[in-house]
């Protein structure tokens, strides 16, 4: 598990410490930093795959040096690091990068086998086919796009962490019973992917559970399943210790819906995924205090981080501290308070 994320230089951070837990938040205003701090992790972690260090690879493309520098503070050098902490062992990773784009990497060796799965905001979404994974380079896709095919070959086979597994009753054991299981806990449908022989595409239906209807096209159902459907297959494809970060899960999904999939990624951390997300919505926030109060996760084993700037223009992250039933003991004025803010205009407060 990543237990803290050190910034320093970076974008709009002067110098930063953010203390990661199971299941983490980051929110706040816009152009704030929560971007960059995803952003800074995905940097580390592609480094994993060059010998020479990158700031345009896999996860991320940041442009140059002069870029991502901050400017406030005139930063000659970006450091961004990390404290890993696993079964046997804690230390540092970290990079150091100097004017001349030259990276100075430390301990990447130990986390060459840590499993990573990142979801930008630009996932995709409704389509004709999907793509069938060919290179087989990256399981899920940074956008999504290899989700359906990953569920397709791996549908009738054991889930890959068996923990993970939910435990309901009529519930099956295999990857696409417990897919099925959550989307139509959070949605109300159940999916069937399938690759088409000859071709290098995969179909993908959805089944609306409450009316026992046919299999349709995933343009006859509401946006956001597609989305969600994505999320999911991407969740459960992961193990214990595992790091998985998503942009903005909320992507198309009613109230209701956003806080069901607070459940879930819950019921996951609570299991030993480690799980960042990045988020405007307060049904998000909220679901995950619904869950800290229910005990479905422990209050310790979250961290929220309410993104802001100063008059200098520098992110000053707030650790936003939630007790055991849920309760917030430092409320931000913006941290999802534009609802209460209205009521009172409407009502003349």
């Amino acid at each position: 598990m990543v237990k803290e994320l050190r910034i320093a230089g970076f974008k709009c951070f002067k110098d930063i410490k953010l203390e990661l837990n199971n299941l983490t938040l980051f929110t706040g205003v816009n152009s704030a930093g929560k971007s960059s701090a995803i952003q800074a992790i995905l940097l580390l972690l592609q480094q994993r795959q060059s010998e020479n260090g990158l700031l345009n690879g896999k996860y991320i493309k940041l442009g140059r040096f002069q870029e991502v520098r901050n400017t406030i503070i005139n930063a000659r050098k970006i450091d961004i690091g990390m404290t890993v902490k696993n079964a046997d062992d804690e230390f540092e990773c970290s990079i150091a990068i100097n004017s001349e784009e030259k990276i100075t990497k430390n301990n990447f060796e130990k986390i060459k086998g840590l499993d990573f799965v990142y979801l930008c905001a630009e996932r995709i979404g409704v389509e004709d086919v999907y793509k069938q994974n060919l290179e087989k380079e990256y399981r899920i896709g940074i956008h999504g796009e290899y989700a359906f095919d990953y569920l397709s070959k791996e549908r009738m086979n054991s889930i890959a962490e068996q923990d993970f597994r939910n435990m309901e009753e009529e519930t099956g054991s295999n990857f696409g019973n417990q897919v099925d299981y959550w989307l139509n806990y959070i949605m109300g449908y159940s999916i069937t992917a399938e690759r088409i022989p000859g071709t290098e595409i995969v179909k993908v239906s959805y089944r609306k559970n409450a009316d026992g209807s046919m299999d349709v096209k995933p343009q006859h159902v509401g946006t956001g399943i597609s989305y969600i459907s994505n999320v999911i297959i991407a969740a459960l494809s992961c193990k214990k210790g595992s790091l998985f970060v998503v942009e903005n899960p909320e992507i198309h999904l009613h109230p209701s819906a956003q806080s069901r999939l607070l459940d879930f990624f819950s019921f996951l951390a609570s299991k030993g995924l480690q799980v960042i997300l990045e988020t405007h919505s307060d049904h998000i926030f909220n679901g995950l205090r619904k869950n800290i109060n229910s005990k479905r996760i422990q209050a310790e084993d979250t961290s929220v981080y309410f993104f802001k700037q100063n008059k200098e223009l520098l992110s000053t992250p707030v650790k936003i501290l939630i007790d055991e039933n849920g309760v917030i003991k430092n409320q931000e004025k913006g941290l999802f308070d534009q609802f209460d803010e209205d009521l009172d205009e409407l009502l003349g407060l």
